[in-house]
């Protein structure tokens, strides 16, 4: 039960008041401090007319994770918003989540047509909750990704989807190596944002082990010194444990202080949400000799993860995809055809998952992408998209995505919908949108946009369109302005042809 893991982190509030709980903007938050600013929001929220879901705004500040907190253990559900989400979309996302109240976390800026209440304007009140009794069949958070349609959509996750994930991934947690660690020495670093499912898994699980939370700046994420001074910072908060995309880690490995001497509590890295380069991993292991890396994944879907491997060396050492072993906890996972027939061991399918991990389904109902949710043979499955194939062993490798829904950056991107984006620039007659990749993985994002007759269009009043109507970390960094797009016999534009002749850098880029 979800009432498990909250009954866990009240009991760490009460029983170590005066433990590092979490780190972030330079300050370290207590238990006992985390615990008094739940009381704070928990009683407002309780005085508060409706009992619908909560949208809470910010980034990485105390009170956004104590908002959530106090949410849990009210009973009632709540979403996320990162204050660097455009208007436009923060309002997309009320209007889905049908949220009657938005909680707004340090500068985060209330959302228009929406009833807000600042944080900061909450008082503490000493800590003295007990999670309510609320069935498992009750919503708990909603995640929204990038929807093909041009607007995001949701992702609801269920009191007993995240308690089946919590039930197997808690334990492997409390089992990693570094038991010889004093509790001070096993934080666990988080650098996704809290609008996603990895930030869900990176905050939950650890609390109720009573180990903080060390959370990395976003407008770090390049800099990679900013980030290793964070993690530095104190010795009452040492790093053990990193749940990080391979794209933020190549960026931390371009600092030679990013190293075992440096970070000496680190004992293990997972690694996911995107294909992981070998060379990468071969990095980390010559870096931290100590820790061990762990090979993730699991779609948004399936509540956080279904799949952890823990490489070893002739892993590291060999060529090819890398291994993710068998689904874990409640987890079936199996390889279908186009014909929904079971493939044998070592031939080519759609990954499909089904168990207690897997949501009801997404927002709003009538969604068409609602079609990966079904019935099969009597059970409910999720159809991941990701084709796959698994040995005899039953362990997985993922060979790609089917539609163009891809992972870039760590995060799930719909190209159509930067298409649709770009359409709104005024010039624009046609836009493609194409990932480029290495090694089966995608490195980046090309967006080429064919100008009206006559039109004068440049890359940089596409890219001012992007930026205020997408997140950041959606917006191509690489805009060409061409002639003509090509197109297949039957009309579609040619992928291969626009890869051909556009994959050279020009000099009219963003």
């Amino acid at each position: 039960m979800a009432q498990d893991m909250l009954d866990a982190i009240s009991s760490q509030i009460r029983r170590t008041p005066e433990a590092a709980a979490l780190q972030t903007g330079g300050r370290i938050y207590s238990f006992g401090a985390l615990g008094r600013r739940v009381q704070g929001i928990y009683d407002a929220l309780a005085e508060t007319a409706g009992r619908g879901l909560v949208l809470i705004a910010g980034h990485k500040e105390a009170d956004a994770v104590a908002a959530m907190l106090a949410c849990m253990f009210l009973g009632r559900a709540f979403a996320f918003i990162d204050r660097s989400n455009p208007p436009g979309r923060a309002a997309d996302i009320l209007r889905l989540s049908k949220a009657d109240l938005v909680l707004t976390a340090g500068s985060g800026t209330a959302i228009p047509g929406a009833r807000s209440l600042a944080l900061s304007q909450i008082a503490d009140r000493p800590f003295d909750l007990r999670p309510a009794a609320v069935p498992d069949s009750d919503l708990l958070y909603v995640v929204f990704t990038s929807g093909s349609t041009g607007t995001p959509k949701g992702v609801p996750c269920g009191r007993g989807n995240f308690a089946a994930f919590d039930a197997w991934y808690r334990q492997m947690l409390a089992d990693l190596p570094g038991q010889d660690l004093a509790p001070a020495q096993s934080a666990h670093v988080n650098h996704a944002s809290l609008a996603f499912d990895m930030g869900m898994l990176d905050l939950w699980p650890v609390l109720a082990l009573g180990r903080p939370v060390i959370l990395l700046d976003h407008g770090d994420n390049v800099i990679p010194r900013n980030n290793i001074k964070a993690l530095t910072k104190s010795d009452l908060v040492q790093a053990r444990s990193w749940f990080s995309t391979p794209s933020l880690l190549q960026i931390m490995a371009m600092d030679p202080k990013f190293n075992g001497d440096t970070l000496p509590a680190m004992r293990c890295f997972f690694v996911g949400g995107e294909i992981v380069p070998r060379e990468l991993l071969q990095t980390l292991a010559a870096r931290f000799p100590q820790a061990e890396i762990r090979h993730a994944y699991g779609p948004t879907e399936t509540t956080c993860l279904s799949h952890v491997h823990s490489l070893t060396a002739a892993d590291l050492a060999g060529s090819g995809l890398l291994p993710l072993g068998p689904a874990l906890g409640a987890f079936a996972m199996r390889i279908l055809d186009e014909e929904d027939r079971d493939v044998a061991p070592g031939e080519v399918g759609e990954v499909v998952l089904s168990g207690p991990q897997v949501v009801r389904g997404y927002l709003p109902a009538d969604h068409p992408a609602n079609r990966a949710f079904a019935t099969l043979d009597g059970v409910a499955i999720y159809r991941t998209g990701d084709f796959g194939k698994r040995d005899a062993d039953g362990s997985l490798t993922l060979l790609g995505r089917i539609d163009r829904q891809v992972k870039w950056n760590g995060n799930r991107i719909e190209l159509d919908e930067i298409e649709r984006a770009a359409y709104r620039t005024k010039g624009v007659q046609k836009a493609a949108c194409i990932p480029i990749k290495e090694d089966n993985r995608v490195v980046d994002i090309l967006l080429l946009v064919q100008p009206e007759t006559g039109a004068t269009l440049t890359t940089q009043a596409v890219a001012e369109v992007l930026l205020a109507a997408l997140p950041a970390t959606m917006v191509p960094r690489d805009i060409r302005v061409v002639a003509s797009l090509p197109v297949t016999v039957n009309g579609k534009l040619d992928s291969k042809a626009l890869l051909k002749t556009h994959l050279a850098p020009v000099a009219e880029t963003v």
